[in-house]
This record gives C-alpha cells, structure tokens and sequence, in this order.
C-alpha cells in the first residue's frame, strides 16, 4: 500500500517543496505588505530628509508627484512646482506640496484631507482637534517635546505646536473656523545666518 502511494505521485521532492513553500507563503506576503506599506507611508523625519535635495532627487522618491499647473511663490522665493495629491505621512492623508529655490527642496506644505469624511464624524471641528491632538502625539514620540505651543482663539482657530530636528523646522497648524477646519504640517529647511546677516 505504502509502494502504490509512492508510484501514484509523480514528483515527491516537488511535493516537499510545495509544502515548504505554502508554510512560508504568509511570512512573504507579510513581509511584501509591510514593505510596501513602508515605502507608502512617509514619517515626517522620511520627508525631512528630502530637503536640499533637487528636483531629479525628489522625484523618485515621491512616485505620485506632478507638476503643478499654477504655482505659488512664498515670500522667501521658493515656488510650489510639485504636488503629491494623496500622500500618506504619519498614517494620515495629506495633499502634499513641494516648494524648491535656487533647485533645491526648501520647504513642504501638507494639508490634512478631510478629516472628517475619513472618521465619519459628523461635527468636523471636533474631528479635526482629534485629528490635531493624535498628530501632535505622535509627532512629540518622533521628534521629542515641542518648542513652542500658541492656543487658538474662539473664533478662528490658530493653534501652533513648532518642532526642529534634523536641520529642519517643522511646524503643525490647526487652522480655519469652526465651520471649516484644517489641519497643516510645513517642514523646512533651516536657514543658517552668517554672522554679518544679524
């Protein structure tokens, strides 16, 4: 009985293979999604380490970025030129965009993506101050106690939590009127004065 059973399999060694491999199949499919999931989700440190880089540098790293057909200029000279539409960073979904001077990546703009809509919340105001108050936790985990606080007022929200790591100031803005709140994360690069600028 045992012969009949090894005559009716052809390839017993691929058998033990086939085996082997349906055991490891989950270890690799975890490991690809994790993978994945990593290269997707951006932690503000990732992002930050993109400032100084060109154009050329950024683009590979940032797959979804396009250009932007009117881009805005910020007082320090630096143009808005591409945008990541949905980029996920800190496992939130922002519109984010890339402002560059003199070639380089100077500063990024992300903005939060209705919060409310993703949590299903029906007041947006207190989704968005959920939403804030997370971020700064986690933010405080990455990058250590904030430098600067500033509370809002009761008619526009304007709460400020400031950070610099990494030869970068990042700052977290909850911003807008209890009808339409928003929440944005700026990361730019330190500007180190010569002596002779102060």
């Amino acid at each position: 009985m045992e012969y009949e059973l090894k005559s009716c399999c052809l390839f017993p060694t691929s058998f033990s293979l086939s085996r082997t491999w349906w055991f490891r199949l989950p270890i690799l499919l975890a490991s690809t999604l994790w993978a994945c999931t990593s290269a997707w989700s951006q932690t503000v440190l990732e992002n930050a380490a993109l400032l100084g880089m060109s154009r050329q540098q950024v683009v590979p790293a940032l797959v979804d970025a396009q250009p932007v057909r009117s881009p805005r200029r910020l007082s320090s000279g630096a143009v808005g030129s591409l945008r990541v539409p949905n980029a996920l960073c800190e496992g939130l979904h922002f519109q984010q965009t890339l402002y560059f001077s003199h070639q380089a990546l100077q500063q990024m703009e992300l903005v939060l993506i209705s919060p409310a809509v993703r949590t299903g919340a029906s007041n947006a105001e207190a989704a968005t101050t959920a939403t804030f108050a997370a971020l700064v936790q986690s933010l405080r985990k990455e990058l250590g106690p904030e430098l600067a606080t500033f509370a809002s007022s009761p008619e526009i929200m304007a709460d400020t939590v400031s950070w610099v790591s990494a030869g970068a100031d990042v700052k977290l803005f909850r911003t807008g009127t209890p009808e339409h709140p928003g929440v944005r994360l700026v990361l730019r690069q330190q500007r180190l004065m010569d002596a002779s600028e102060l």
